[in-house]
């Protein structure tokens, strides 16, 4: 907790939780949302904040878009995608 970017490890191991296990996310929109996440932070330690809120508060959008993106697919299939996936048993056919 002394060193300043201590919640970057949270935020990338919560991120990767639910991308990975709740939502299951394509690993191209992961990188997407990576990039975001250094640009961010990036942009934010070259102005000399090191802080945790700002940085987590403008990467919101870009998660919540991530995750829009992945529930809209045809080839969603994590969290209620028996509700939110009118294809996915075409999708688990492999049909699709």
């Amino acid at each position: 907790m002394d060193f300043p970017l201590w919640w970057i490890v949270a935020v990338a191991l919560g991120h990767f939780f639910l991308f990975c296990n709740v939502f299951l996310v394509w690993w191209r929109l992961e990188l997407a949302w990576a990039a975001c996440f250094v640009l961010i932070v990036g942009i934010h330690l070259a102005a000399g904040h090191a802080g945790w809120l700002s940085p987590l508060i403008m990467q919101t959008p870009a998660t919540l878009f991530v995750l829009w993106l992945q529930m809209r697919s045809p080839w969603y299939h994590g969290i209620f995608a028996r509700r939110l996936n009118p294809r996915l048993a075409e999708y688990l056919k492999g049909s699709l």
